[in-house]
């Protein structure tokens, strides 16, 4: 049986939540043991019986909260609830959870979830190039919005000693969605390109990520990394393709997609299952999808295996298998006393955190701590560095350094001192270990079994530092069926049953352009560190905490595991309709543009037709949601006429006059230009060596106005090797000897 966790045990907060955002953050407090008095109006019957547990069931839930306890409310925006809050925020911190932030003049627009995901560039690079873009089914920006609320009320565990500062903090969706965006505009600014839709493939630079059909339905195939490429080729019974020249470079295989698929893949596909080509891809250690549908996730012998679920009984008596939480504490250190430490290499006063991690799940964590403060040093080898650094903007020529150009890996690293240790080595892990030694934290997210061969565990770092806090972020967990089984983001998606949702209603299962299980896991481990560190300040221990991937991006498919328990039918693919919301969808406005118009509910369809004022939309007949449903293809026809008649501003005119969630389908290059990310200041921009000057993306929430931000740029491999080395004590021969043994190293960056 799993313990409880208790590493908030003592703090209390107040939750007011009227949706899932403030709902889910209410959870996660108190699923990492604080005491949370909430209040929440989501239906106890469906998603409140699982992110309302402990909670009272009100419509209109109060905001109040006893003095100097954090308050966490989605409340919908308006003057005098802006009002209200700001008198709380006085005397408390308040963390408001709005869809597009409380200080703008998008603040009263009109939204929904569909409308978040246009507007934040979700949408534009999802989907069929010859179709409508795509978005999410269900609510993964306000769970994503909630994670970010979470750490905003932990935020103050990255510096020793302070509490919570009174004011009010602004958690924006938007910002979240656009947070944990695959960096595409940052990407935009370096090679001036759109990222296009590419249908079966998660972009045109990744042949290898796909979603293929096979025996019995479609399985995810996210062999991203050379290595992965090797050994697929050989899986498939044509290892001679590794030297095939229409094959043998990434570049060749972009330009060779339909051959490679027709000839190899498929008919290896063709004779296996879902589930069978899942387990022999994965025997090889390439990352890949089953693509599980509710009911198989449900029923997954590997959560099953790890005790992961839940029961939660609702009021009229259905008990529902809900998510479980999403970190655990794998073994505690200590007490020890936090006296006697020299600063070394360490900037004095700071958070210490030791970076061993690599891609986007953990560079995610370690990226937020130094926005809040905290002293990161990024150790990587110079002969296997960061795999994101070799993540790059097609079309970049040979010999430019492309290691020090990566778009995402300068983006996700932002704020971090780098080194170089040979960790394949005895001396390099020694030196790692001496390092290890004095840190707060240590982030890693290597494959499952890499750190064991190293010797970093946690009983040999922690006999050293008893007060470490080390996370760790496996795929699947470190134990089960399929502890072993590797993972990208967008496998992580697959498995959690979300790619099963994701496509239009007559199509195949499909991926979402930003690997969000990659960005999920940041935040989620961002908190899960937070929490240990107060729990450290309580009583002086470290810990080794586990974040399971898959496990902690459940929780954003949990409305529909319920709405599958609650009807017994599986959720099928509906495109970009809306349950309960008719009309809605993504109708053509020309080129490739594209305006998402979302009716939530008879009042809204009302007030929309009379804009409108045509009369298909009056008739009295549509007044009803069901009967709109049942002629939303005549529906749609119209909304399309009516739409290419007027033009695009006019329809989103005609929308924000009705209350009636509406957007244009923004790609990157206009998210970076959108209204509410400037004047909430959400772009960082930094200058880089090599690189020059780009706008960054921050952490989606800021207080009172200020906001996190890294304090510099992201390093240069092995940039401050010597810096760091010399603070540890390692004189000049001694770090000389390092570099001529290959234990230290730089790759050269031709001069420019």
């Amino acid at each position: 049986m799993r313990r409880q966790m208790d590493l908030l045990a003592g703090t209390r907060f107040t939750v007011a939540s009227y949706g899932p955002a403030a709902a889910f953050s209410a959870w996660l407090l108190r699923s990492f043991g604080a005491s949370v008095a909430h209040t929440t109006a989501l239906d106890p019957e469906g998603l409140g019986a699982f992110l309302g547990d402990g909670a009272t069931a009100e419509s209109s839930p109060p905001l109040d909260a006893a003095a100097n306890l954090t308050f966490v409310t989605d409340v919908p925006f308006s003057a005098g609830n802006r009002a209200r809050l700001s008198e709380l925020a006085e005397t408390r911190r308040v963390i408001w959870i709005t869809p597009w932030g409380c200080n703008n003049e998008w603040s009263d627009r009109p939204s929904s979830d569909l409308a978040l995901y246009a507007a934040s560039g979700w949408m534009s690079a999802f989907g069929d190039p010859a179709r409508e873009p795509l978005a999410p089914p269900v609510a993964q920006g306000q769970f994503i919005a909630g994670l970010c609320a979470a750490f905003a009320a932990l935020e103050h565990n990255a510096r020793s000693g302070e509490g919570p500062t009174p004011g009010l903090v602004d958690v924006s969706v938007l910002e979240s969605l656009v947070a944990t965006l695959i960096y595409d505009p940052v990407t935009y600014q370096f090679t001036g390109a759109i990222r296009q839709r590419f249908g079966n493939r998660f972009a045109a630079a990744h042949p290898l990520l796909a979603t293929l059909q096979c025996k019995d339905g479609f399985v995810g195939l996210h062999s991203a990394l050379h290595g992965m490429w090797v050994s697929l080729a050989d899986l498939v019974g044509h290892p001679e393709l590794v030297s095939d020249p229409r094959f043998a470079t990434l570049l060749e295989r972009m330009g060779h997609i339909e051959p490679l698929d027709r000839d190899y893949l498929l008919p290896w596909l063709a004779e296996r299952t879902r589930w069978e080509a899942y387990h022999e891809l994965q025997g090889r250690r390439i990352p890949s999808s089953a693509h599980p549908d509710m009911a198989e996730v449900l029923a997954s012998p590997q959560l099953a295996a790890r005790e992961f679920w839940r029961t939660a009984r609702t009021p009229s008596g259905r008990n529902l298998k809900v998510p479980g939480p999403p970190a655990r504490i794998r073994a505690e250190a200590g007490p020890a006393p936090n006296a006697g430490r020299t600063d070394g290499p360490w900037r004095p006063g700071a958070l210490r955190v030791a970076d061993l991690s690599m891609g986007w799940a953990g560079p995610m964590v370690t990226l937020n701590l130094a926005a809040m403060g905290a002293d990161v040093i990024k150790i990587e080898s110079h002969n296997h560095f960061d795999w994101w650094r070799g993540s790059r903007p097609p079309g970049d020529g040979e010999g430019q350094g492309l290691h020090e150009r990566s778009t995402v890996f300068n983006t996700a690293n932002r704020g971090k001192r780098g080194i170089t240790l040979d960790l394949a080595t005895d001396r390099g892990r020694e030196v790692a270990r001496d390092l290890i030694a004095s840190a707060d934290v240590l982030v890693e997210n290597y494959g499952a079994g890499v750190i064991e061969k190293m010797g970093l565990t946690y009983d040999v770092l922690s006999d050293l530092n008893p007060r470490l806090i080390m996370l760790r972020q496996p795929g699947f967990g470190a134990d089960g069926p399929e502890s072993n089984y590797v993972v990208f983001g967008n496998t992580i998606e697959g498995m959690s049953g979300l790619s099963s949702l994701l496509g239009y209603e007559d199509g195949p299962p499909t991926m979402l352009s930003n690997a969000c299980g990659d960005p999920v896991s940041g935040l989620g481990g961002t908190l899960a560190v937070l929490a240990a560190l107060a729990g450290r300040e309580r009583d002086g221990k470290g810990r080794l905490i586990e974040c399971a991937q898959l496990e902690g991006f459940i929780p954003l498919v949990s409305e529909s595991l319920i709405e599958y328990q609650r009807t017994g039918v599986v959720p099928p693919r509906r495109g970009d309709r809306r349950l309960g919301h008719t009309p809605s969808g993504a109708y053509h406005a020309g080129d490739d543009r594209w305006v998402v118009i979302d009716v939530v509910d008879d009042s809204a369809w009302a007030s929309f037709a009379n804009e409108i004022g045509e009369s298909w939309a009056t008739d009295p007949a549509l007044a009803t949601e069901p009967v709109r449903f049942s002629r939303r293809a005549d529906l749609d026809g119209h909304i399309a006429s009516w739409l290419s008649a007027v033009g695009a501003e006019t329809a989103l005119a005609t929308c924000e006059d009705a209350g009636v969630a509406a957007s244009l389908v923004l790609n990157e290059s206009e998210v970076l230009g959108l209204e509410p990310l400037l004047a909430n200041e959400f772009w960082q921009g930094m200058e880089r060596d090599l690189v020059g000057f780009y706008l960054f993306p921050t952490i989606a929430y800021s207080m009172d106005g200020a906001r996190p931000l890294p304090p510099c740029p992201a390093p240069f491999l092995g940039q401050h090797t010597d810096e760091v080395l010399e603070a540890m004590g390692f004189d000049a021969r001694a770090r000389a000897e390092l570099a001529e043994t290959g234990i230290t190293g730089r790759l050269l960056v031709p001069a420019q």
